[in-house]
């Protein structure tokens, strides 16, 4: 742990009247955003079901402890919960080579009974029937297109195919949106509450406009719904990565022994090649926030500033990140653009060329 979070926490802990008032701080910021959000339904209203995707990082771990503390106290004082939270964890074991999620994921069942859960492995997008990886083949012209049945298989060709570090974890991203999104749809979930905080946030918005989506960044970052009708809320936006770890650490028991080591996917920064953007961006921020976490809130409360346009202002979706495109052909695509697609709309339209965003034309298309 950084030497200055070391210090915060002791700072915290130095005494009982301290400790007490920081956990309220937190936990008020978080039921704050959930209010906000209007998630709570009248009193004769059914609870709603809401999917709450867990990486076992200490963000989502800690969104869990507070919102079931929440739970908890409103079943003991009215005999009813305001909603049902089933937790989702995705096992991305086949980029990692290991597989503790199991095992980890027994740890916070038992810590968090009242839930429900489940866990999926990270191809099992391909269930849903999603087969955007031709887009990818169809746009890499030099990659051989080749059919597999098995889904793991299927998997690792498509990792294979990208050209870059970058490349292929902007994939695995829009992956696991994809599959979050549609099992939140084919198991009627009305939310998707996601724990990333101010510096995870700050982290997304730089790197993603760095990757040619600064567009889209109202659907990234912001709560609201998203072009597919789910609405996304990230309660622990308020919150400073640091402040989250420090809470985490004070709570009792402590919330730290659940957080999953990420090591080994953080080792892949140390080597150039391998870097990604993503892994850069943490990077920098997690030393902006010790000494400046102004700048890192300045640059959330920036890109909360911009608004979505409404559904019926867009009529084109990205094959890969399903987020709302517009003349990106006619004005950002230059050279990204699918080299078989068509030069006008008309063209488009009767060849039925599938679009790619200039972000994701950029993944598939080339290096960092």
């Amino acid at each position: 742990m950084p030497e200055a979070l070391v210090q915060d926490v002791e700072d915290v802990s130095s005494s009982q009247a301290t400790r007490t008032c920081f956990i309220k701080y937190v936990t008020t910021k978080v039921l704050k955003r959930l209010e906000t959000n209007k998630i709570r339904g009248a009193f004769k209203e059914a609870p709603r079901n809401l999917l709450l995707p867990i990486s076992l990082g200490i963000s989502s771990i800690t969104m869990l402890h507070i919102i079931d503390e929440q739970l908890r106290n409103q079943s003991e004082r009215s005999g009813r919960s305001s909603y049902n939270l089933h937790i989702l964890h995705i096992d991305q074991s086949p980029l990692i080579e290991r597989s503790i999620h199991q095992s980890a994921l027994a740890l916070l069942k038992e810590r968090f009974p009242s839930h429900t859960y489940s866990i999926v492995l990270l191809e099992d997008v391909f269930d849903y029937q999603i087969n955007f990886e031709n887009e990818i083949l169809d746009f890499r012209s030099t990659t051989t297109k080749t059919c597999y049945i098995d889904k793991n298989a299927r998997f690792k060709h498509l990792m294979s195919s990208l050209p870059s570090a970058t490349s292929r974890a902007d994939v695995v991203n829009w992956l696991k949106l994809k599959l979050i999104i549609e099992i939140a749809k084919h198991r009627g979930y009305e939310y998707i509450l996601y724990g990333d905080s101010t510096t995870r946030l700050a982290e997304r918005t730089l790197s993603e406009t760095a990757k040619g989506r600064g567009g889209s960044l109202p659907w990234l970052t912001t709560d609201g719904f998203l072009p597919h009708g789910l609405k996304v809320i990230y309660p622990m936006r308020d919150l400073l990565k640091k402040e989250i770890s420090t809470f985490a650490s004070i709570t009792s028991p402590p919330l730290i022994t659940l957080v999953l080591d990420s090591v080994p996917q953080d080792q892949t920064s140390l080597s150039s090649k391998a870097s990604t953007i993503d892994s850069l961006m943490s990077q920098y921020f997690e030393t902006v926030e010790l000494n400046y976490p102004s700048i890192v809130a300045n640059v959330v409360r920036t890109s909360s500033k911009l608004l979505a346009p409404s559904p019926l202002s867009t009529s084109l979706l990205c094959n890969i990140c399903m987020l709302p495109i517009e003349d990106f052909y006619r004005h950002w695509g230059g050279d990204q653009t699918d080299p078989k697609a068509a030069s006008s709309d008309g063209d488009r339209a009767r060849k039925n060329v599938k679009l790619l965003c200039y972000g994701c034309a950029r993944a598939v298309n080339n290096t960092e």
